[in-house]
């Protein structure tokens, strides 16, 4: 199998079983993905960079960077004393929105502030996909761009995330007028002074198995084979490996970012 240029981790928390994988695939000299698994399965980001010559590398590894640290333990502790119970929203989930947008905006800040500052024409960015787990299996997750996130439940695979994208924007419409291409998105952090995240939550059931990737892996493998994959593979780990041979099969055009995780 192809290994140059890939990052593997595993994690085995109290309430999730997760693994991830993120390869250079078999066109790119680099890397520009960056994965990060909490050891103790709290929550997961994923980041897929754009920018050119590291740049690209350089902005998803400081998303995530700025990102992990307001979703430890005392951080979301400190955040409930302020947060305003919603009518149907458990109020750690209301927490964890409010979180959420303060990081996505700090992140947002900081490499905006870097291109300015570094005076360059083409400005480094990433997309982000992340979740979360809470208490009573509540799953909370956010996105930038176009990784997405899936949920497998009762054999069926569903789209969690819409792309920010030109594309999906011209499939929304009814497909009019010419296609645009597919990695042209429209929401990014960094490129922009501001950017808004797209939120939900929902409740996990047990052996619910969710699954966040970059581009680089349904643009090779459309729904039904990732649908066959997870069905036919026995582990976390399996599904993983998987579906990370069938994107560098279908030719592998970009970087492959995977990470999934099951509810226990």
């Amino acid at each position: 199998m192809h290994e140059i240029g890939r990052v593997h981790i595993q994690v085995e928390g109290e309430h999730v079983t997760a693994a991830g994988v993120s390869d250079i695939g078999l066109l790119r000299n680099e890397n520009q993905d960056s994965i990060y698994l909490d050891k103790n399965g709290r929550f997961i980001l994923l980041a897929d960079g754009m920018g050119g010559h590291e740049r690209g590398a350089e902005a998803s590894r400081t998303i995530i960077n700025v990102l992990q640290d307001f979703f430890q333990p005392e951080r979301i502790e400190r955040e409930l004393v302020d947060i305003t119970a919603v009518e149907g929203i458990p109020v750690e989930v209301s927490t964890l929105f409010s979180l959420i947008d303060k990081g996505i905006r700090k992140s947002n800040n900081v490499v905006y502030e870097k291109n300015r500052a570094e005076g360059v024409e083409k400005y480094m960015g990433s997309t982000l996909v992340g979740v979360l787990f809470s208490k009573e299996q509540c799953v909370t997750w956010f996105h930038v761009g176009d990784s997405r996130l899936y949920r497998w439940r009762d054999t069926t695979l569903t789209q969690l995330t819409e792309d920010h994208s030109a594309h999906a924007v011209w499939v929304n419409k009814g497909c009019k007028g010419e296609e645009p291409g597919r990695n042209l998105v429209t929401r990014a952090i960094g490129p922009r002074e501001g950017v808004i995240p797209d939120m939900n939550w929902e409740k996990g059931k047990e052996g619910d198995i969710y699954i966040l990737c970059s581009d680089g892996l349904n643009d090779m493998v459309g729904d039904d084979e990732i649908s066959d994959i997870v069905k036919n593979s026995d582990s976390v780990n399996n599904i993983t490996a998987n579906l990370l041979d069938a994107a560098l099969d279908a030719g592998g055009n970009d970087n492959i970012s995977i990470v999934v995780c099951e509810l226990q």
